[in-house]
């Protein structure tokens, strides 16, 4: 089979998600080495009307990336191609292949004295995943990781033969704005300019507060009180793990942050071990394991009127998290004026539940923001506008992608002000060693709590959505079924234009592997459009 690709293909090699939460083996997976061989791939899955799917690190946890034809893989298309300076010196614009890691590339700008602005919390995305997926930090100065992109090149199927079109504000406005979160169904982003800028530390604290504290007097002014800022709520333990870092001099020494407990090897697999006997043996046991897991790590003791935990690390290394170990993970967007009152929706859901011996959670549950209000401007940026080092990101664009759930707050402002922030909750529940932990009570219930007030989800996520399509008898625990009932509702002509896109530049189908998945979460017009 396609003989030309036999040189970068690989048979019978599985593809699975980094959490182990889904595998596949593909016909053939591909990993080309150069532009043309990704374009001769293209070629070939037309010839032989096959589809592509696009894939990095396995991070995201869901069936998105699933496919049983052919798998793209662009781990070695992975070079630096340029850095070009701006005469200012406060900003440059580095230009990659665009399947190089995150980690890899945050090492070659710092040996170049440059960083990435802002980061998710992990680093082992690739240039095109952080950007088809909508990948985010935590920070009311900064929005989606995406905005930090100048410009990107993209490889359509096209009409005869596959064509690549160069996306920027300024050049098909309408596919750059499509591509900025396309989840792999448009083409295949090849080349990605980035705007980064110069290297800088960050100095964090770690505090631990009351829940209470924290929803009630903490929460209108805490999000702007640094220029990064996570929050980890440990429902069962009644606190929140409040971590908030700024920019440093870079003199100031390296400081690494204290680990306990289960920052150790032994303490790792010690959690791990609780967590499995919790989920195989004895569920009832998952809230006195998370308070004792809790008070050996961090103490219940508050310490917000103290220095808490402090640490000095290069941005990168501080913006990162230890993820621990596979997950399902389901996060969703909404205003972060709706917070207090989830959180104490879920506060009570998830005490009552665990009164009932319904289902358990098990934590912590991610607090996090974005300022996603854009001004929608395509001027060129004015340096002058910006300081070394800058609170805030030096934006590539300004332009909001089609398929962003977050909320249409309105546009920017200057100050900040806490009603044009987004809020993300995160509900990851364990897999200790491998192991499904039921998650489909607690999942359904989180879900109906956050779209009551205007959630929408991560894409790359595991959300399950309705139950309009099939009966809940039907459905094994967890299985997705999809959004398609409410995404007109939602993204209405933004929705209708990323369909007409993805239509246009890609009729054959070439990039809707995955079928199910786009199926089920309204990503196509209709069925016959996938067959």
């Amino acid at each position: 089979m396609a003989d030309r690709l036999a040189p970068f293909s690989f048979a019978n090699r599985t593809h699975r998600t980094w959490a182990g939460t889904f595998r596949c083996k593909p016909q053939l997976y591909i990993q080309p080495r150069t532009a043309e061989e990704i374009r001769d791939a293209v070629v070939e899955a037309k010839r032989l009307n096959k589809t592509l799917m696009l894939t990095g690190s396995g991070h995201s946890p869901s069936t998105l990336t699933m496919s049983d034809e052919w798998i793209m893989n662009l781990d070695i298309f992975n070079k630096v191609l340029s850095i070009e300076r701006h005469e200012s010196g406060k900003f440059a614009d580095v230009t990659v292949e665009a399947g190089i890691r995150i980690y890899q590339l945050t090492e070659i700008l710092a040996a170049e004295g440059l960083a990435i602005q802002n980061l998710g919390s992990i680093s082992e995305q690739s240039a095109a995943g952080i950007i088809s997926t909508g990948t985010h930090g935590s920070s009311a100065y900064h929005g989606l990781v995406s905005e930090q992109i100048v410009k990107f090149t993209l490889l359509c199927s096209g009409k005869a033969d596959p064509e690549t079109i160069e996306c920027s504000p300024g050049d098909n406005l309408d596919l750059f704005r499509a591509g900025l979160l396309s989840v792999g169904k448009l083409g295949i982003i090849t080349h990605v300019t980035l705007r980064v800028v110069p290297a800088y530390n960050l100095k964090s604290r770690q505090q631990i507060v009351s829940f209470d504290r924290f929803v009630d007097e903490l929460w209108p002014t805490v999000w702007t009180s640094s220029e990064f800022i996570r929050v980890w709520w440990y429902p069962y333990s009644d606190r929140c793990v409040l971590w908030r870092a700024d920019k440093c001099k870079q003199e100031e020494p390296l400081r690494e942050p204290i680990n306990n407990f289960y920052g150790t090897t032994l303490g790792r697999f010690f959690y791990e071990s609780l967590l499995w006997l919790a989920v195989k043996v004895y569920p009832s046991l998952t809230p006195s394991i998370e308070r004792w897991v809790f008070k050996h790590q961090y103490g219940f003791e508050e310490s917000i009127n103290s220095e808490g935990n402090v640490a000095v690390q290069r941005s990168d290394l501080a913006l990162n998290m230890d993820c621990l170990f596979s997950q399902f993970v389901n996060e969703w967007a909404m205003p972060l004026t709706e917070g207090p009152k989830v959180l104490r929706q879920l506060e009570t859901i998830i005490k009552d539940a665990a009164k009932n011996n319904s289902f358990y959670v098990h934590a912590p549950f991610e607090v996090r923001i974005s300022n996603t209000a854009v001004s929608g401007s395509t001027d060129t940026i004015n340096p002058d506008n910006y300081s070394v080092p800058h609170l805030g990101t030096v934006p590539g664009n300004t332009v909001r992608p089609l398929l962003d759930g977050t909320p249409k707050l309105g546009a920017a402002t200057t100050p900040i002000t806490y009603d044009k922030l987004t809020l993300y909750l995160n509900a990851t529940v364990y897999r200790p060693f491998g192991f499904d932990c039921p998650i489909d009570k607690w999942y359904r219930t989180f879900e109906d709590t956050v779209a009551a007030v205007g959630g929408k989800p991560h894409w790359a996520k595991n959300f399950l959505g309705t139950f309009d399509d099939k009966p809940a008898s039907t459905l094994t625990d967890g299985e997705m079924r999809g959004l398609k009932p409410t995404m007109d509702s939602w993204f209405g002509d933004d929705l209708t234009l990323f369909k007409t896109l993805r239509e246009t530049h890609d009729p054959q189908g070439t990039f809707l592997s995955g079928r199910h998945w786009a199926e089920i979460n309204g990503f196509v017009s209709s069925v016959t459009d996938i067959v």
